[in-house]
């Protein structure tokens, strides 16, 4: 562990101009959206219920008509705008400790390590991974092709300071992230003591790290497509002095043997994967988990029973302008559903809403 772990932190102009879009994405996603849920209450969907004979059911049918007022113009352009102007300013730290981060990160592979970190060129990226800048992060998650490229994970890192915070939740600006996950596990398994964990689609591992100091005696695997992040993830945990084995493999087909985890988690993957990826994850994780284990997922709370039709008409416009290309499908699914069919019992199954952190997140999983 190094003497000082390294340190993500802006300088004051650039802080400046960061708490500046934090405030911008505060009044978006707080005084800016609540306008666009009263005029459609007052307005919108009493027209469209004389206009239909009945109220609408689906945010489909409302999108036109919502869209077409000039407060949900507004939101957009808010919206839309924010989120650019955060990754401008993302970028000055990201660029100004960048060198800093590639000589920590090349000292860090000298080694000692207390984990370690497996690159597979040959790995390739699914999509929209591969092809979408998801939160039209610049470059998107994987990057660059460029050797040992570590940029993308200083981005990622730089927006979870802001974006996450501008809607309200800011334990997602810290390693506080991981306490749901942690809360959920204890609260399903009291006394559980995993020897082995699996985290899908890690990022740059900002939540694994309470997890894997939570159960110290567990041997812990984190995985995650974009090389960038893996090696901002591996620098960020032996600068901490945590033990975690970072691995670029796709979730859906990991190579990992079979029944060879106690605990199968993710945060926040689901809903950054396509229809076609979404049920070989959980048939993966169904092979992967040992008898008696237990899978364990975290995600946005964008359920259509717990969203009225213009926050659903809000989310699909995410889908197309913000780098969120299947929040409004994933938000369609039965969780239960899909996990039984990729095997899992029916009475092992759960998926639900928690309070956490200021907000509500899904929870699903088995066990």
């Amino acid at each position: 562990m190094s003497a000082t772990p390294f340190p993500y932190s802006p300088n004051f102009v650039e802080k400046t101009r960061q708490d500046f879009v934090i405030s911008l994405k505060r009044i978006a996603n707080g005084q800016v959206q609540q306008r666009v849920r009263e005029i459609w209450n007052s307005e919108v969907l009493p027209a469209v219920s004389r206009g239909r004979g009945t109220a609408p059911q689906h945010w489909r049918e409302v999108a036109a008509p919502l869209a077409r007022t000039l407060l949900y113009r507004q939101w957009a352009v808010f919206t839309h705008h924010s989120q650019t102007m955060m990754w401008q300013a993302v970028e000055d730290t990201a660029r100004r400790l960048e060198p800093v981060a590639n000589r920590r990160y090349a000292a860090v592979r000298r080694g000692p390590t207390r984990g370690s970190l497996e690159l597979e060129p040959s790995q390739s990226v699914p999509r929209p991974i591969g092809n979408t800048e998801i939160h039209r992060q610049p470059q998107g998650y994987a990057g660059q092709s460029a050797s040992e490229d570590i940029a993308p994970g200083l981005r990622y890192h730089g927006a979870t300071m802001i974006y996450s915070v501008g809607k309200g939740r800011t334990h997602a600006a810290t390693d506080g992230r991981g306490q749901l996950l942690i809360d959920e596990i204890v609260k399903r398994r009291p006394r559980f003591k995993p020897r082995r964990i699996l985290d899908l689609g890690c990022g740059i591992g900002l939540h694994a790290q309470p997890i894997a100091l939570t159960f110290p005696e567990a041997e812990y695997h984190a995985i995650d497509v974009a090389p960038g992040l893996l090696r901002y993830a591996h620098l960020l945990a032996e600068d901490r002095g945590v033990a975690i084995h970072f691995h670029q493999c796709d979730a859906a087909d990991t190579k990992f043997a079979a029944a060879s985890f106690d605990l199968v988690i993710s945060n926040i993957l689901f809903h950054e994967t396509s229809h076609e990826h979404l049920p070989r994850i959980l048939r993966e994780c169904r092979r992967l988990l040992a008898p008696d284990g237990l899978t364990l997922h975290a995600d946005v709370a964008t359920q259509p029973s717990r969203l009225g039709l213009d926050d659903q008409v809000m989310n699909a416009w995410q889908d197309l302008w913000n780098g969120e290309p299947f929040w409004s499908a994933f938000a369609e699914y039965d969780m239960r559903a899909q996990l039984i069919a990729a095997g899992f019992s029916a009475e092992r199954v759960f998926a639900e809403h928690v309070r956490s952190g200021g907000g509500v997140s899904y929870v699903f999983g088995a066990g």
